[in-house]
């Protein structure tokens, strides 16, 4: 299977024997971190400065790790069932981050926002067909006898190690089916294919969160109402972006923290849960959102 992902981008992230990112960002935020962008932070996980060419890719990065420490601190004991949303690159690094670093992973869900269209289907060799798989893609059988295609965009040694890992990868026709069941579902940015929507305003079936979700809104955009309206808590990656981020385009905490809304209710940050001056939900099907705030801001790491 081809990759359509830059190499360069990506291999920098296969030493599988290199420090866990998610265990550094956390113990610095217990120590002596009071945000989550410092440079020296991110220079202990080989995050690029600003002005290397590939500083944009670390910063998908970032995000990635971001999420899944909000996922190892927030989310409830069990099997976890994750949904992914965004672009090809973004889409890769937090598939791998979640099968390394967030335990009992089983099923990633993936909707693509840079792939307009799937590519046409390859005929079935009967093991194809009883896995509900095609070859050069990875899909998931539906109860119509077809076949949900994933699109050929992960290197394959993505799908190799989830493979290995007993990790299921299927692809997604929308946002609401990627997200459906899903306990853990994170919104990334948007491809150019799909303007700054990052996926979930486009039209069709609106997204219903599991109970007990986990929601990460990496995109950089506040999510649309129907989305937000869902969700108990809020949590932020870090309180002192939440000005700086309103400035570039991701508002609702700054308003959430001007005027208290029932259900969206801004209770702390990272930092905070990290130290366990919050437990996060209060109830176990309670809904969580982390919207990470320096997704929104120009990166600084």
């Amino acid at each position: 299977m081809d990759s359509v992902t830059p190499r360069s981008c990506t291999d920098h992230f296969w030493n599988t024997d290199a420090v866990d990112p998610v265990d550094t960002v956390a113990e610095r935020l217990m120590t002596s971190g009071t945000s989550t962008l410092p440079a020296e932070i991110w220079d202990l996980v080989g995050c690029l400065r600003a002005t290397d060419p590939m500083a944009r890719d670390r910063a998908v990065y970032r995000a990635a790790v971001l999420a899944a420490l909000a996922a190892r601190y927030l989310l409830g004991p069990g099997v976890v069932t994750a949904s992914v949303i965004g672009t090809g690159l973004a889409a890769q690094l937090q598939t791998v981050i979640f099968a390394r670093h967030v335990p009992c992973v089983s099923h990633v869900s993936v909707f693509l926002t840079d792939t307009p269209t799937a590519p046409a289907a390859a005929p079935e060799t009967a093991p194809e067909r009883a896995m509900g798989t095609v070859s050069g893609t990875t899909g998931r059988r539906r109860d119509d006898g077809g076949t949900d295609l994933f699109r050929p965009v992960f290197d394959p040694r993505v799908v190799d190690e989830l493979d290995l890992a007993g990790i299921v990868l299927v692809g997604a026709a929308s946002p609401a089916e990627s997200a459906f069941g899903a306990n853990l579902v994170v919104v990334g940015p948007a491809g150019s294919a799909a303007g700054s929507d990052s996926g979930v305003r486009r039209p069709g079936a609106p997204i219903h969160l599991a109970k007990g979700a986990l929601l990460v809104n990496a995109s950089g955009r506040d999510l649309p109402p129907a989305l937000a309206d869902q969700v108990g808590q809020v949590f932020v990656d870090d309180l002192t972006l939440v000005e700086t981020a309103a400035d570039h385009g991701l508002a609702r905490p700054a308003n959430a923290r001007l005027q208290p809304q029932p259900r969206y209710r801004l209770v702390g940050d990272l930092r905070e849960v990290v130290l366990g001056r919050h437990v996060g939900r209060t109830d176990q099907e309670q809904v969580l959102l982390v919207e990470l705030l320096s997704s929104a801001v120009p990166a600084r790491c």
